[in-house]
């Protein structure tokens, strides 16, 4: 039967009954997913009735936000299907949940918005405790547009412009050095092509200047500082005779004579990776993906020697969707936690640590929410993770929740004011986090200025 005949019969009859209703309460709302049956293309909008009686009209997409809702009372939801000829069967209804005010604590807050939308952009703090935010993407803008970078002050929380960067790129490395200045390494612009150029960001004077090449042209690879003050980029994508393909090959950059030298290779070349400073001054690089699937690997750059050994591998493939790298963070005893993205079987909710001292990966408690695609993993002052942003089967997350090493367990905290995937993330000197930026739910996914902060108490 060919696809016209099987469209056709599918609109002789009204869409069979949603399944897998989900429903996630937050203040006075509730957020529903679901999934739809045959025919799915052809539906043209739901409708939604709850247990207090209310039929809501929704639209197309299998997702719906319920607002107006009453705190502390109970609700179920089911769900109908409608297309050309009419209104389907409804779900079974979702499982109860009580929409609740925010709970005392873990606030957030709106602050003054970038000038500039952007999404995928990159953050980092000054050591003024301005953040600095660079780059990033947004189908409405030019390269022009995003050229410009643009600092937050958290003592005022006011935004300004600064010198605008010489390569927008996407997939680069941007990182603190101990002087104070700022590195931009490698990256691609336009048709995607991998970038050997570095560039230095001086906040005294709010300008970009050129420094040497890299040896490699690269994205997607990793770019730590070591204890010594100099900067290590490994892995990426490069271009080769038959296309962009992995590399192993490592660099070492030098800010005191702005100088780049090969170091060892890794093991095995990987792209989009992550990658940890440890305590004693080693770098883990976990996971990533060589072009042909995502790896498990995982291995330790020395810095005294210059080489890389392997060490424990993932208990799976851990990839960020198209952002970027798998979300880690350094626990206060210096292991290493890795959480959520995508494998093989989907969106994962699991999460696990690197023990340091075993060189092993072992489990530890799920998320609340499974996440991927650019989601913050940032360690707060008082020692917890706070996980923020990314992304499920049905679209951007406005969930945050704290790890707790002490427990093991990952708690759902107030939710963020609005849900946005591929945020750019900072802690703050006063111990706020600033996430700012990314892209927003819709028919179409918009990109975002608006910047909130939360205090994690």
């Amino acid at each position: 039967m060919s696809d016209d005949a099987r469209t056709d019969l599918a609109l002789q009859a009204v869409p069979p009954a949603p399944t897998l209703v989900r429903a996630v309460a937050s203040d006075a709302s509730v957020r529903l997913t679901w999934l739809d049956g045959a025919g799915a293309g052809q539906v043209t909008a739901h409708v939604i009735t709850g247990s207090d009686g209310h039929d809501r009209p929704s639209g197309p997409e299998p997702l719906a936000q319920v607002t107006g809702l009453v705190n502390a009372q109970s609700y179920s939801f089911t769900v109908a299907a409608v297309n050309s000829i009419g209104v389907g069967p409804s779900s079974a209804p979702s499982v109860p949940v009580m929409p609740q005010p925010p709970t005392a604590g873990n606030t957030w807050a709106m602050t003054t918005p970038m000038p500039t939308a952007r999404d995928r952009a990159a953050a980092v703090r000054l050591r003024d405790g301005r953040v600095l935010v660079v780059a990033g993407s947004d189908p409405q803008a030019t390269p022009s547009d995003l050229s410009v970078v643009e600092l937050f002050d958290p003592a005022t929380s006011t935004w300004t412009s600064a010198g605008a960067i010489g390569a927008v790129a996407s997939g680069f490395g941007l990182t603190l050095l101990t002087d104070g200045r700022v590195l931009r390494t490698g990256g691609f612009t336009g048709a995607v092509a991998p970038l050997a150029t570095a560039e230095l960001f001086d906040p005294t004077t709010g300008s970009w200047t050129s420094t040497a090449a890299m040896v490699t042209a690269r994205f997607g690879h990793s770019a730590v500082l070591l204890t010594d003050g100099r900067l290590l980029v490994a892995g990426g994508t490069t271009a080769t005779p038959t296309g962009l393909g992995a590399v192993a090959t490592a660099e070492l950059y030098q800010p005191s004579t702005a100088q780049w030298t090969a170091t060892g290779a890794l093991a095995t070349a990987r792209t989009n990776h992550s990658a940890t400073r440890l305590l004693d001054g080693r770098v883990l690089v976990a996971g990533g993906d060589a072009g042909a699937g995502g790896l498990t690997t995982a291995e330790l750059y020395d810095p005294g020697t210059g080489t890389w050994t392997t060490t424990g591998s993932l208990s799976t493939v851990r990839q960020n969707d198209d952002v970027c790298c798998p979300g880690t963070a350094m626990l206060p005893g210096g292991d290493v936690l890795i959480a959520g993205g995508s494998g093989p079987q989907g969106l994962l909710d699991s999460a696990e640590i690197y023990r340091v001292g075993a060189g092993t990966w072992q489990p530890t408690g799920n998320l609340v929410f499974g996440r991927d695609a650019g989601f913050g993993l940032i360690p707060v002052l008082d020692g917890r993770i706070l996980i923020v942003g990314g992304r499920d089967d049905w679209g951007p997350l406005p969930y945050a929740e704290l790890y707790d090493d002490a427990t093991g367990l990952w708690t759902r905290t107030n939710d963020a004011h609005y849900a946005r995937m591929s945020p750019a993330t900072a802690l703050l000197a006063d111990g706020r986090v600033l996430v700012t930026g990314g892209g927003r739910p819709g028919s179409t996914l918009a990109v975002t200025a608006t910047a909130e902060t939360v205090s994690p108490t």
